[in-house]
């Protein structure tokens, strides 16, 4: 895939998942969020980071995509650091 596709294959994933950090920004300001909502929300933010480097100019397609895989990989660790953050915050996860 060419990288426009990528990117319109990412826009299209972030307008999915936006509903999910919609869900999340309300309910952390309840004090209790469900754990749906915040691995959704991340991945959320993810595809909208990878539509970001994706327009990077003067990048090369290979360079973009090599620093998104790194990204993926890094996901499950991010995840679990966010739920530690809420939970140290007194935000309980549901």
């Amino acid at each position: 895939m060419d990288q426009g596709t990528k990117t319109i294959m990412d826009l299209f994933k972030s307008a999915i998942l936006k509903k999910y950090k919609i869900a999340f920004d309300h309910e952390i300001k309840q004090g209790e969020v469900h754990k749906k909502n915040v691995d959704k929300t991340i991945d959320f933010l993810f595809s909208d980071m990878c539509v970001t480097i994706r327009q990077l100019p003067k990048m090369s397609s290979d360079n973009k995509d090599q620093l998104i895989q790194t990204a993926k990989r890094q996901l499950a660790p991010i995840k679990e650091t966010v739920f530690q953050i809420l939970v140290n915050k007194g935000v309980q996860i549901i």
